[in-house]
């Protein structure tokens, strides 16, 4: 679940809602921000509390950012906020082709953090997927997720290490077709809202009970 809201107010309320074992991506600032925030820092410790993983967010920019930029960000966020692991966005398709970004997961690596990453498309790198614990390989709106075509290699990686976002999904039919599709598409790790652009990450859906209820049907094999 992207949690890109401040932490207070429904939204955050509803996190610890989250079945065991899920994980949030918390971002104060595009990123850690250039100082500690205790608001987050009780936010993050009470996910923890709950079971829940939280990911700090750090950007690669579609590789337009130095090692030392993004490296800095998983330095504050470790040290302010103690991550389970980093959530790498905006990678390009071909993660592993960029020095910077390599280096950068080399650091998250080195530092024992769990790493997803988010090139947002089906379209990468298979390399690219076993460099991280969790791989984006889709990010967007609903008309583009019934388009969406899925490299046959995929099938080979366990559901756990591909993450589905997706967007603009207006009723509960349609969220049911998604996690049906979701199934079939090898994602284990899923997030549908009936929000839009610019920011869909930061409300509830509508329908979030039904989605947590038909999520965890579904992760207890119903």
């Amino acid at each position: 679940m992207p949690a890109y809201e401040y932490p207070g107010g429904p939204f955050w309320d509803a996190v610890p809602a989250l079945p065991p074992g899920s994980i949030v991506v918390f971002d104060p600032a595009d990123g850690p921000g250039d100082a500690l925030d205790p608001t987050y820092v009780t936010a993050v410790a009470g996910l923890r509390s709950a079971g829940i993983e939280v990911f700090g967010y750090v950007t690669a920019g579609y590789g337009k950012r130095s090692t030392e930029e993004m490296i800095g960000e998983v330095e504050r966020h470790e040290r302010w906020y103690g991550p389970a692991g980093i959530f790498l966005d905006q990678t390009p398709p071909a993660a592993t082709a960029d020095r910077a970004i390599v280096a950068a997961i080399e650091h998250v690596r080195a530092k024992r953090l769990r790493l997803a990453i988010n090139p947002g498309q089906p379209d990468i790198d298979p390399e690219d997927a076993q460099v991280a614990d969790h791989v984006v390989n889709f990010e967007g709106p609903l008309a583009a997720y019934r388009r969406a075509r899925f490299p046959v290699w995929t099938a080979d990686l366990p559901p756990e290490r591909l993450w589905h976002l997706v967007h603009g999904v207006g009723d509960v039919p349609s969220l049911r077709t998604v996690l049906t599709d979701a199934v079939r598409h090898r994602a284990g790790v899923v997030f549908v809202t009936d929000a839009s652009m610019p920011n869909p990450w930061g409300t509830l859906p509508a329908y979030w009970e039904d989605e947590l209820r038909l999520v965890g049907r579904r992760a207890a094999g119903g």
